[in-house]
């Protein structure tokens, strides 16, 4: 039996449905009981890894989903998250994640991954600089408990009911420009939204130009003015003179 999604969406946007339990139609208990067949049908070609992954995500779904968690974590944490079932290539399941953002109840995180192919793909200053942007290269040196790859690219607002642990922080300053964590943020913004930082880094340059063509300006109004001093004070100092020769004179 097929999944009928054009009659499951119509149930779904019918305001009547909201107050109606599923346990009393027919209709959507049978596409249940599909998706019940369909994933003990998928289990036979699954691993017991994979298995195990889908229960947890699943059952953690099922006792979370309505969770609203409120307590602050901080920028910068390394943490466990569910990442749940998801389309390939997004991320599925349990993963270590680094928060970039944070709101009252959900964060901006970016996945990890320990794939040894994702890691020697992955950007590093010093090990790759010509790595892959979107796999960040990442280490004990950095804060993290061994050698993994961010994935810049599969970041995401989640939940706060996603977070199962807190591993730590990253190391270091996370105000310092130098510091990874102000280098990730840097590199999403420049790649993510590419048009809007060339015409930022256009301003910036511009800013800069007139900061030096200010500073000229600056230099010279000060020499000028400088000038005007002397130039008073030798007036003065001829009025003063040509004043004590009058008197001497009277």
């Amino acid at each position: 039996m097929q999944i009928d999604y054009e009659k499951l969406a119509s149930i779904a946007a019918d305001p009547t449905s909201r107050s109606t339990m599923a346990k009393d139609t027919s209709e959507v208990l049978a596409s249940y009981m599909q998706v019940l067949s369909n994933l003990i049908f998928a289990s036979e070609r699954l691993s017991e890894s994979e298995m195990a992954m889908i229960i947890s995500s699943l059952n953690r779904w099922i006792t979370k989903k309505n969770v609203s968690v409120n307590r602050s974590y901080g920028v910068g944490k390394i943490v466990q998250m569910e990442w749940g079932n998801n389309f390939s290539p997004e991320l599925s399941y349990k993963h270590p994640a680094v928060i970039i953002e944070e709101w009252a109840n959900t964060v901006l995180a970016i996945p990890s991954t320990s794939t040894l192919a994702k890691v020697a793909a992955a950007y590093h200053p010093t090990d790759n600089p010509t790595g892959k942007w979107y796999y960040r290269k990442v280490g004990v040196s950095e804060g993290f408990a061994h050698e993994c790859a961010l994935i810049l690219n599969n970041a995401k607002i989640m939940s706060k009911a996603r977070i199962t642990s807190v591993f730590g922080t990253i190391a270091g300053n996370l105000s310092d420009d130098n510091n990874i964590f102000r280098e990730i943020r840097k590199t999403m913004i420049q790649n993510f939204f590419s048009k809007e930082y060339v015409e930022h880094q256009k301003l910036v340059q511009a800013y800069e130009k007139e900061q030096v063509k200010n500073k000229i300006l600056q230099k010279a109004y000060d020499k000028l003015l400088e000038e005007n001093k002397i130039l008073k004070s030798a007036d003065n100092n001829d009025t003063f003179a040509k004043n004590e020769k009058t008197e001497e004179s009277n």
